[in-house]
């Protein structure tokens, strides 16, 4: 993806234009525009293949398979210029790229009625910059503009407008839906405006979020649902067997999606980790937020950053599907119990379970045979965490745990631990909840999390972290892997 230039107008002429040439007397002959567009944000439901984060875009992205990066000859925005009492001293001014310097960079000017896409002779743009206080610039132009918007107000109204026409079914009309906007009016700042010397430079942003998702090439689209409803994205193309979709949506939406697809008689699903609102995902305008294979049940928002090597979930794997679950509340709910090496969880534990278990197991060594010292995290045939909550969470090894504990301070009370980051002063909390030996769960008064790494010496067990009142948190290294317990969930930054 190449970068954005910047777009430099020396300015060599006086300007009087139209309607504002009464307003506007020119006294610096040397003001200069730049202009660049800012990169959209990849964030969210996931992280698509490829993808990446840091895309800059142009208004129709293309309208093929990749981005555009950069304004090109010919293209037009659209600039209102107001004063310090919100007047509006330039309307709708139509600046037009007209060429390129001696740099190679674009030049902007204003453009003549009349005139053609060769002609570069129409008047510079810079006499103009330095009554500004307030700036509002827009892509692409729109002529009728010039006649109705009259006061700040009105200009403000061209982003809600926009967000009022977004339809359900944008497989027609997509490149003409977003909306670039640079803006310092107060309650309406998009982008950036910076004036600085003689020089106002304007980095244009999307107003709108963006929901971008990989299916592999042919597969029969079978639904598309967003909050309930049906929706219908625009497919920009086709690259390397995956057919990509894009979505536009107003900012502040709550991201939940499902699409369904099916290839070759199966049918997939892809979801936004938008269970029952407990960990809503809310669009940002300027950001894009990918669904694909890799997209995680649970976003990577609910974790915490403890100064650590990786990020911690703020709860346990299966409390978010509780019932009772809230996003106050989820903290404290205990969640899924799960015998290590085992990807789900199972009905019941001890070691008649976890022998059925490793004898229908046929994915590859069996957990109970896996060797001494063995690390199983992130591998989605032994990781309860990878294979639940998919995406990058996994689970923890033990030196992972022991760095938490060495970057933290610790406090143990009745029925939990709470952990302090020693650098960012963030905290999580550990509820004391024992172990399933097979009949029941034993020792509550005590804390046990697996990690994924097998006891270094005997292969019928793995190692916990443990911790009780008057304890500092240490090591367990008896665990037998057929124990029941529960499972933090972490990915790498």
């Amino acid at each position: 993806m190449k970068k954005c230039a910047y777009i430099i107008l020396l300015s060599l002429f006086c300007l009087f234009w139209g309607c504002c040439a009464d307003k506007i007397q020119p006294d610096v002959q040397d003001w200069s525009l730049s202009v660049k567009i800012s990169e959209v944000q990849g964030l969210g439901a996931g992280e698509a293949a490829g993808a990446g984060n840091g895309i800059t875009t142009k208004i129709s992205y293309g309208g093929t398979y990749g981005e555009h990066s950069e304004f090109e000859l010919g293209d037009f925005f659209g600039l209102f210029v107001l004063d310090d009492s919100d007047n509006i001293i330039v309307k709708n001014l139509k600046v037009y790229c007209s060429g390129l310097d001696n740099d190679g960079k674009t030049v902007w000017s204003i453009f003549k009625e009349g005139a053609s896409e060769d002609n570069t002779s129409n008047y510079p743009i810079s006499d103009i910059l330095s009554k500004g206080v307030g700036y509002f610039a827009y892509y692409p132009y729109d002529e009728s503009f010039s006649t109705t918007i009259s006061n700040v107000a009105s200009i403000k109204s061209i982003v809600s407008d926009a967000y009022a026409l977004l339809p359900s079914d944008q497989s027609a009309s997509y490149t003409n839906l977003d909306l670039l906007v640079a803006s310092n009016l107060e309650d309406c700042v998009f982008g950036e405006v910076h004036l600085s010397d003689k020089q106002v430079s304007l980095t244009f942003a999307h107003v709108m979020a963006m929901l971008r998702y990989f299916i592999p090439s042919g597969a029969i689209k079978y639904e598309y649902t967003f909050c309930g409803d049906d929706f219908t994205p625009h497919l920009m193309g086709s690259s390397e067997g995956l057919d990509e979709f894009r979505y536009l949506f107003q900012p502040g939406c709550v991201l939940d999606v499902c699409v369904k697809f099916v290839k070759d008689k199966k049918l997939y699903k892809f979801e936004t980790g938008n269970s029952k609102n407990i960990f809503p995902i809310i669009t940002q305008a300027g950001h894009c937020y990918f669904l694909d294979e890799n997209a995680p049940k649970v976003p990577y928002q609910i974790a915490v950053d403890m100064g650590t090597s990786v990020m911690w979930a703020s709860f346990n794997i299966g409390a978010e599907d509780d019932d009772t679950a809230t996003a106050e509340n989820i903290g404290g709910i205990a969640g899924n119990y799960f015998m290590w090496g085992a990807n789900q969880t199972t009905s019941s534990f001890g070691s008649s379970s976890y022998a059925n278990y490793n004898k229908n197991f046929t994915a590859g060594t069996k957990p109970n045979e896996l060797p001494l010292g063995y690390d199983y995290s992130g591998d989605v045939i032994y990781d309860a965490a990878r294979n639940v909550w998919g995406g990058k969470w996994r689970t923890p090894s033990w030196e992972e745990w022991q760095e938490l504990y060495n970057a933290c301070t610790y406090k143990v009370e009745t029925g939990k631990l709470t952990l302090t980051s020693k650098t960012t002063g963030n905290t999580l909390v550990f509820l004391f909840q024992g172990y399933n030996n097979g009949t029941t769960v034993s020792q509550p008064h005590n804390g046990f999390y697996w990690s994924s790494t097998a006891n270094p010496s005997n292969i019928a067990k793995a190692l916990a972290t443990n911790f009780r009142i008057g304890n500092a948190p240490t090591q367990n290294s008896a665990a037998d892997r057929y124990t029941g317990l529960p499972i933090r969930a972490v990915y790498s930054k």
